[in-house]
């Protein structure tokens, strides 16, 4: 059973690490097969990479890859602060 959050259906979450500019914890990118892949920095502590996967996969559940919201309102859902 593929995972399922609000209206898109997600094959899978590939979380990589790699060098990323400094000011850069995370990003994720959605593949066109309904996949995605979270790149964490991999300058970051443990803990640090732990919480911007996390914080990318937020992003994913709450799918604001598809809706129109702000940026700055998907930022703060993310950081559950709304």
């Amino acid at each position: 059973m593929r995972p399922h959050w609000g209206s898109e259906t997600v094959n899978c979450i590939f979380v990589r690490r790699l060098a990323l500019p400094g000011c850069v914890r995370g990003v994720a990118v959605a593949a066109p097969d309904d996949d995605f892949v979270v790149f964490i920095n991999d300058c970051l502590c443990p803990n640090a990479q732990k919480e911007a996967a996390e914080h990318e996969i937020r992003h994913i559940q709450a799918d604001h890859f598809y809706n129109c919201d702000p940026v700055v309102i998907n930022e703060l859902e993310a950081r559950g602060l709304t």
